[in-house]
């Protein structure tokens, strides 16, 4: 292949390239989000198409003025025209079935019940100042590797319930140095109204609560979440693998900001990160300085300014393990 025709292709393309990304500057930044996938294609077009080139495709380029748009509109629909509706679908579904589940839960009666803690209003169904959250059954079942105590039965204002049970283990000598079992969640399950007591990082006397559990369990129909979930609910499921951050070198790469972003934002889609696309953008065009955007897209995709992982923590709840005697 002749190199002086290579050589004029190269400088056309460059060219073609540089006027590209010159009129970015003019648009909005809900323009520039729309015309993601136009930035990444001319971005990874102007990157490779050379190399792709053979001398009959360098003599047919060089017939148009600006053959990177010539090409560009053909490799953009090569890379994001493939069909969502399957997953659409789905998506749908889910969110179908999740607000029918709401809408019966709430067309349901609290059920009676006995006890120590139970509510003077059995008729309202959660009160709207209680910082106890519903869920459904089934997450659960993601649960695993957590502990906490589940109460069955539990019908009225749920905060009563929260307040009465670490009222009544702190004075059982089951919860120590003032600790309490917070972030309580509400679910219903076969009818009934139950609430889910983490262990967290309560400082608990495990032996103790365990034989509360037992002597109470006519009251509160008490049992561990590691058991209601194998028993009740079908076992645990396997947590989804998180979709890991795509690799994306600075050094070397063209060091214009939109360039960059294009780059960054056919990465995310090619690893399943579509929705993080547009969370990107708006905050790079937000934050007004190059370096602070470069920082931001780093923290999308795996580049030489992300911070180096640190090791986590352990999150083991505090139990004392003291023996009945």
């Amino acid at each position: 292949m002749s190199s002086v025709r290579k050589d004029t292709l190269k400088k056309r393309l460059d060219e073609n390239y540089t006027a590209f990304i010159e009129s970015l500057h003019e648009k909005t930044v809900s323009e520039l989000i729309a015309m993601a996938p136009e930035i990444t294609a001319a971005q990874q077009l102007h990157e490779e198409l050379l190399d792709a080139c053979d001398e009959e495709n360098v003599e047919f380029l060089l017939r148009f003025d600006n053959p990177l748009e010539v090409v560009r509109g053909y490799w953009e629909s090569e890379i994001t025209g493939y069909d969502h509706s399957g997953e659409m679908g789905h998506m749908l579904w889910e969110i179908r079935d999740r607000e029918l589940y709401k809408k019966e839960q709430l067309a349901q009666a609290p059920e009676d019940v006995g006890g120590a803690v139970q509510a003077e209003n059995l008729t309202e169904r959660e009160n709207p100042m209680s910082d106890v959250k519903q869920i459904n059954a089934d997450d659960l079942r993601h649960m695993e590797g957590q502990e906490g105590l589940i109460l069955q039965g539990c019908g009225g204002d749920p905060q009563e319930w929260v307040d009465g049970i670490n009222r009544e283990l702190t004075e059982a000598g089951i919860l120590l140095g003032g600790s309490k079992l917070e972030n309580v969640v509400s679910f219903r399950h076969d009818g009934v109204t139950c609430l889910l007591f983490p262990f967290g990082d309560a400082e608990l006397t495990i032996g103790k609560f365990a034989m509360w559990r037992i002597q109470t369990h006519d009251r509160y129909g008490g049992t561990w979440l590691s058991d209601y979930v194998p028993n009740r609910l079908g076992g645990f499921l396997q947590a989804e693998p998180q979709p890991q951050k795509p690799r994306m070198g600075l050094v070397g790469q063209d060091g214009n900001i939109y360039a960059v972003l294009g780059r960054a934002s056919m990465l995310l889609k090619e690893a399943g990160m579509q929705d993080k696309i547009d969370e990107m953008f708006q905050r790079c065009a937000a934050s007004g300085d190059y370096y602070k955007a470069l920082n931001i897209i780093s923290e999308y995709v795996e580049t030489e300014l992300s911070p180096k992982s640190e090791p986590q923590k352990s999150t083991k709840k505090k139990v004392r393990n003291t023996h009945e005697r």
